[in-house]
Order: structure tokens, then sequence, then C-alpha cells
């Protein structure tokens, strides 16, 4: 399946494959099986909702990332939405602010499969590069 990865800003972070865009979709594209806008700060939800009615007429559009309530039935991938190589060390935040929604989706997050597996995996990773040093 072949997947446009939107986000409404470029970061230092964003994916820079020939899949990944930012902003409105080109005037020649090629075909995909579906569009998924990242959103990653809340103030960027209703960049997100304009650039789904842009991106609908490509192929079936789904919005997901840590700045959305609640995830589609069928999530997003984690990791898909970052630049290859860019690893997340840290999860979460001690502040509260109202706008934010990192504190209420955290726990789901933690409690994913996906996750758990990912922490096997890179423990397995780390204990085998200390047992070889």
């Amino acid at each position: 399946m072949r997947i446009a990865k939107v986000f409404p800003i470029k970061t230092s972070m964003s994916p820079i494959d020939k899949d990944s865009y930012f902003g409105l979709p080109t005037l020649f594209m090629p075909k995909y099986d579906e569009v998924h806008i990242s959103v990653a700060f809340t103030w960027y939800r209703d960049r997100a909702n304009w650039l789904k009615k842009q991106w609908e007429h490509i192929a079936p559009v789904k919005i997901g990332g840590p700045a959305i309530d609640g995830e589609p039935e069928t999530p997003m991938k984690a990791g898909m939405y970052l630049r290859q190589g860019v690893t997340i060390t840290s999860r979460g935040c001690p502040n509260s602010c109202s706008f934010c929604l990192v504190k209420k989706n955290l726990l789901s997050w933690i409690n994913s499969q996906e996750v758990i597996s990912f922490k096997t995996t890179t423990f397995s990773l780390v204990q085998r590069i200390i047992c070889a040093g």
C-alpha cells in the first residue's frame, strides 16, 4: 500500500522521502492508496482539516498524530512520520497545558502493543551492544 504522508509544516524531524509532502498536493501526483496527515501540535488542527479537503481528490485521507484526540479505527503507524534516523528518547511532558493532549494520550500510547514490541527490540539491541563491547 502506497501512502502519501502530509504535514502541516516542515520541521527538522520531518521525513524527506519522495512520499512526504508539506502543504498542498502538486500538479502531477503519483498514485496513492491513502493520504495520512500527521499533526504534532494542537494548533495545527485547523490547517490539517483544511489540508484534508485539498487532498481528498488524491486518495482517502486519515488525520492522526499526537495532537489528535483519539486515533482513527486503524491508527497510523508510529515512527513512520519522522525523518530516518530520528529517535524519540522520552515521551510526555511535566506541564499540563490546557491546549495539549500529551498527558491524556500518554497512557494509551505506553500500553500499545507496538510500543511494547519497540521497547523489547530496543532493549535487545542495547543488550547486544553492551555484551559485544
